[in-house]
């Protein structure tokens, strides 16, 4: 008798991209779940990390998994303040106490080729002790968790003594966009489109002026001291305001193009920005960087052949219009949109940047994610767009968005 042997179509493969973004107040804190590679982008301050982060990290730790990376995308301190705080608190590299990360991406002053300024005088280490002392900046709203107040520690330090993988070695190279790709567990892929070595420099510069208005009289060299320093005044340093900006409350109606003025913080330019693929499920994850260097970056993406139609983009600098142009909005398009802020800094996030978004045309229904309610956010609510594309407003603090994606 003669037998068919009928041949099976392979599986599916399904990817799975979720994306969990926390109640940082003007701060960034992600959690990325994509194929069960763990990702941590930023941690809000250290109360951010206590009150929400820790417990899902323990979750993921009691089911046998782990951090395969965390990204530290700017030394600024409502970005870094939970991830020193977490570092601080996760043990030693043979018995970590929360749960073991794979890699770390930071671009500390040890990252860069160019060597920082050695104290030659008793002076020069006094002042840098000094900016030691002061800490990094710390939640102070109402109710904030006061653990991890004392930050003296730079992250530089903390990942050179407690033993981590840093930038995929010890710390000694920096993350750029060259090489721009890298590859993680279960077929993903992330992509650097920022910052470049230059806007690197350019913040080791200020640093260094910053020093020299101090007194500081050094010579090149590195050590713990010098991290620290380096970490805390780049952490402190003020945003530089644009005199045009007016509050949100005097209910200004001019358009994005009329109001945005370019972000020269260089602490923000150095921002890691990078895309993330699960499949054919994509991510763009912008840090604070700037609205010029992005659109340079993608349209280099663009001109490769790959899509900047994403799944998810997380806006940069928590919905600031200096951080977002038309130009940057032009280009990319997605139906999930992340924005982290309480509006309590800057009145971030910009009704400005909001309205832009949701007023360009689309076939599709936009989703604006915020991690918490916002004048900006509630005035959105009763925005018509003005190409009559769909959009809908979300506070979804601490609550998992699935991005869904079928590889047929």
């Amino acid at each position: 008798m003669l037998r068919l042997h009928l041949l099976r179509s392979p599986p599916v493969l399904k990817h799975m991209l979720n994306i969990k973004m926390y109640p940082a107040k003007n701060g960034d804190a992600f959690l990325i779940n994509a194929n069960s590679t763990h990702i941590l982008v930023d941690a809000g301050y250290a109360s951010t990390f206590n009150t929400y982060i820790a417990p899902d990290l323990a979750l993921i730790s009691q089911s046998g998994g782990h951090i395969d990376l965390m990204v530290a995308t700017h030394i600024d301190a409502d970005h870094i303040g939970g991830v020193i705080e977490f570092v601080s608190l996760n043990g030693p590299p043979q018995s970590r106490d929360i749960i073991e990360v794979k890699d770390v991406w930071h671009n500390s002053l040890r990252s860069l080729p160019l060597q920082a300024c050695d104290p030659n005088s008793e002076r020069d280490r006094s002042l840098l002790e000094s900016i030691q002392r002061r800490g990094f900046p710390i939640d102070s709203s109402p109710g904030a968790n006061p653990i991890g107040a004392k930050q003296g520690a730079s992250l530089a330090r903390l990942l050179r003594e407690k033993g981590y993988r840093w930038n995929a070695g010890d710390g000694t190279d920096c993350v750029t966009i060259s090489p721009s790709c890298r590859s993680l567990p279960n077929r993903v892929e992330i992509r650097v489109i920022g910052p470049t070595l230059a806007r690197l420099e350019v913040l080791r510069r200020w640093w260094i002026k910053e020093l020299r208005r101090l007194g500081y009289k050094g010579n090149p060299a590195t050590d713990d001291l010098i991290d620290d320093a380096y970490e805390i005044l780049c952490a402190s340093a003020p945003e530089p305001m644009a005199p045009s900006v007016l509050p949100i409350a005097t209910h200004r109606a001019c358009r994005l193009k009329e109001a945005y003025v370019a972000d020269m913080s260089p602490t923000n330019g150095s921002s890691i920005a990078f895309i993330l693929y699960v499949g054919e499920t994509s991510a763009l994850f912008l840090g604070d960087a700037r609205a010029e260097d992005m659109v340079a970056a993608l349209k280099q993406v663009a001109m490769e052949g790959a899509s900047l139609q994403f799944d998810a983009i997380k806006v940069s600098h928590h919905g600031s219009l200096r951080s977002t142009n038309v130009e940057l909005l032009s280009l990319i398009d997605a139906p999930h949109y992340f924005i982290s802020s309480d509006g309590t800094h800057h009145d971030h996030p910009d009704f400005e940047v909001l309205a832009e978004i949701v007023d360009r045309p689309a076939d599709f229904e936009r989703k604006l994610y915020f991690s918490h309610e916002s004048l900006a956010s509630k005035r959105l609510q009763s925005h018509v767009s003005r190409s009559g594309a769909r959009f809908s407003v979300h506070t979804a603090a601490h609550d998992w968005v699935n991005l869904k994606e079928d590889n047929k």
